[in-house]
């Protein structure tokens, strides 16, 4: 309650005193039936969702509020409690995307309040981009760039010719939305019922994990800076805080029970990305060094520990490197062609871990518009190196005017060599075709 207090007081502060304000709406509506055979039949998707955005300018003085409120048919909505708000049986959300106070000094700024913020170069996966959490409650017809959740922040910046400096400081840890609405298709594979010969008990909702304490050395820091040059681009990111995702503990109550319990852990990140542009070609790099980033270990390292009387953790501390090379290429004729190649690599040995020691998949993006660029087609697809599991989304979204826009996606997960879950096998049976139509205002 105290935290919906606080952010209509911000939004009754940035609009009592404006001497501009801008609105803009946005209805959506999504619905997609299951392809698979195990969801044959089966709505995975079928929501409303009324994006409202609010600007409000007084002298150098900027007011922005975005919050989306969602009607859901499935009963998928996430029951994270803090980015979100949601009803407990998962039909109505209200997520409230950012809404802060920003002050613009020239030469600095200052911004306080929920914000949003993109970090790296990579296109549609997480390197550097650590900052903002994720909605990791849905899987289906949703953007990468739609998944970032906002963080209540304060952030104070330095602007020249040639860079920018970005200094944040996090008082409240944010987490990533997870998907623990009952009735969401996506809870049941990343909650299991059971696992071998237990039946688990799992979270409820975000509160059942270990959250951090409320305090202020329970903080967030981060920093960026970007520099800007005539033949690249250069950036440099700093964080420490809190790992989005929790760590699972699987506490065996009896031969055939186990409770399932989540723990956030403290994390820090060194990164770097650049961007080259070369004729119609742009070249992007982008690596995040982990230091000692606690990372999952297996359920069944957990169980083989437990059964022997022995001693065991949710983690365990690794270094940690992920990196990235990839291209944009825009020839004529309104063609967008990306290519990416993304590596992943702890360095310990992954016996006791819940991944492997090194993990490197490819992607490509395909994207063309046709008739004035009134239609889009566009093709992405995921391929993992390791075991050969892929992900494919295929779009095609025509306008009928400005405002009106309809839409066919159609998102396709396949297991790997010799039927392995791979990083996309596991979400086999979440494929589906959605239809989507949007009105803006």
């Amino acid at each position: 309650m105290t935290k919906k207090l606080l952010f209509a007081a911000l939004l009754f502060l940035g609009t009592a005193f404006a001497q501009e304000i801008d609105y803009s709406g946005k209805l959506t509506a999504l619905v997609g039936p299951g392809l698979a055979e195990s969801n044959a039949g089966r709505f995975l998707s079928g929501h409303l969702a009324f994006d409202n955005t609010l600007k409000a300018y007084a002298g150098e003085s900027m007011f922005y509020f975005n919050a989306i409120l969602i009607a859901d048919g499935t009963q998928s909505q996430s029951t994270n409690g803090i980015s979100n708000f949601a009803s407990d049986d998962g039909i109505f959300s209200l997520k409230l995307k950012e809404a802060y106070l920003d002050y613009n000094g020239g030469f600095w700024s200052v911004r306080a309040g929920r914000q949003i913020a993109a970090w790296g170069k990579a296109d549609g996966i997480q390197i550097a981009d650590i900052l903002c959490p994720q909605d990791e409650s849905n899987l289906i017809a949703s953007t990468y760039k739609e998944s970032r959740l906002g963080v209540d922040a304060l952030r104070l910046s330095f602007m020249g010719d040639i860079f920018q400096s970005d200094l944040y400081w996090i008082p409240i840890f944010t987490p990533s939305a997870l998907p623990l609405a009952q009735k969401s298709a996506l809870r049941e594979i990343v909650f299991p019922k059971r696992y071998g010969s237990f039946d688990l008990t799992t979270p409820q909702k975000w509160s059942d994990f270990d959250l951090p304490e409320r305090k202020i050395q329970n903080g967030e820091y981060a920093a960026r800076l970007s520099l800007y040059f005539s033949k690249f681009d250069l950036s440099f990111y700093g964080f420490y805080g809190w790992d989005d995702i929790p760590l699972m503990t699987y506490t065996a109550t009896s031969a055939t029970s186990a409770v399932v319990s989540g723990t956030y852990k403290r994390m820090g990140m060194i990164g770097a990305d650049a961007a080259i542009p070369a004729g119609d070609f742009v070249f992007r790099l982008e690596a995040a060094f982990f230091p000692q980033r606690s990372v999952q270990t297996s359920a069944e390292w957990q169980a083989k520990r437990q059964m022997a009387g022995l001693d065991f953790e949710g983690s365990k501390k690794c270094n940690q490197l992920s990196a990235l090379a990839g291209f944009d290429w825009t020839p004529s004729g309104g063609w967008t062609i990306t290519a990416q190649y993304i590596a992943d690599a702890v360095f310990e040995s992954a016996e006791t871990l819940d991944r492997k020691a090194y993990i490197h998949r490819a992607s490509l993006t395909v994207e063309k518009s046709f008739f004035n660029e009134s239609l889009s087609l566009s093709a992405l697809a995921f391929l993992d190196l390791n075991d050969l599991s892929s992900a494919t989304e295929i779009s095609a979204e025509y306008s009928l005017s400005d405002a009106i826009k309809l839409g066919l996606v159609a998102n396709l997960f396949f297991k790997g060599i010799d039927n392995k879950d791979g990083l996309y096998g596991a979400y086999s049976s979440l494929s589906c075709l959605t239809l989507k139509s949007s009105f803006t205002f």
